[in-house]
């Protein structure tokens, strides 16, 4: 197993990934106790079922374990605190297909100098893991904002189509706001939703749960939501029109799911 590249394959979700990063640190120490080396980044994570043929690797398909997951959240909680393992779990939410391994090789390195790690910005797996729970957490503060709902009677839903994988990111800051409300946040990009029972926590259910759900739910018009894209529109100044400083605070790419932005209010 001397510098023999290891690809552990494991499923998009963050307890596939965090069981992954479990695995990863048991073949570095069984690689640098049999061998008597020092672990040169030779084992990286590979995100859902592509196909990978590098040459003279050992690739290896990774069972989503929640025990493993949750030790690897509490070691990092235990050894580096609450402010880096957020980072860590905000860098998981990015679209890189890469991310696992570089939170990885990040998690390598934090173990060996602890909290000083944000000091080694020099480092390409440090850059680029803050680089992208910067990412994520940009963007989650933009939907804390963009998000809208719509209320069908019987729960309120709300679509979203980020650039990460915003719904564990933004569930709580919704939960905290509207604990005795049911809602639901489902993302048309990763087919996935997430539901907010009233008075309790929140779950995840898959595309197929959810298109049932929305199915055995009757459409009705939500009064509130017309209500509010006539004071959108009531409220615009014509004269005052500024389309770029409309796209820098508002930028197109959440608008296709904001209520006020869709067909103009009868």
């Amino acid at each position: 197993m001397i510098n023999e590249n290891i690809i552990l394959r494991c499923e998009d979700s963050i307890e596939g990934m965090f069981t992954a990063v479990y695995d990863a640190f048991v073949y570095k120490n069984k690689i640098q106790k049999e061998n008597n080396i020092l672990y040169n980044d030779t084992i990286s994570i590979e995100i859902g079922q592509g196909e990978n043929y590098t040459l003279f690797s050992t690739i290896i398909d990774v069972n989503t374990d929640l025990v493993k997951s949750k030790k690897t959240v509490s070691t990092i909680k235990s050894r580096l605190g609450e402010n880096i393992y957020g980072n860590v779990f905000n860098a998981l939410c990015h679209y890189d297909a890469d991310r696992a391994t570089v939170v990885l090789g990040f998690l390598v390195r934090a173990f060996k100098v602890g909290q000083r790690i944000t000091e080694y910005m020099s480092d390409e797996y440090v850059i680029r893991t803050y680089e992208m729970a910067r990412k994520v957490n940009n963007e989650g503060q933009k939907l804390n904002g963009f998000l809208r709902f719509s209320d069908n009677g019987s729960f309120l839903l709300s679509k979203i189509a980020p650039k990460c994988n915003m719904i564990p990111i933004i569930m709580w800051h919704f939960q905290d706001r509207f604990p005795s409300e049911n809602f639901v946040i489902y993302d048309q990009i990763r087919k996935y939703a997430v539901i907010h029972p009233k008075g309790r926590g929140c779950f995840f259910i898959s595309n197929e749960q959810f298109m049932q759900l929305e199915e055995n739910i009757p459409q009705q018009m939500d009064i509130f939501e017309n209500l509010w894209k006539i004071y959108f529109e009531s409220t615009d100044i014509r004269e005052r029109l500024n389309e770029h400083c409309q796209i820098n605070m508002c930028p197109k790419w959440y608008r296709k799911n904001m209520s006020e932005f869709e067909e103009k209010a009868i």
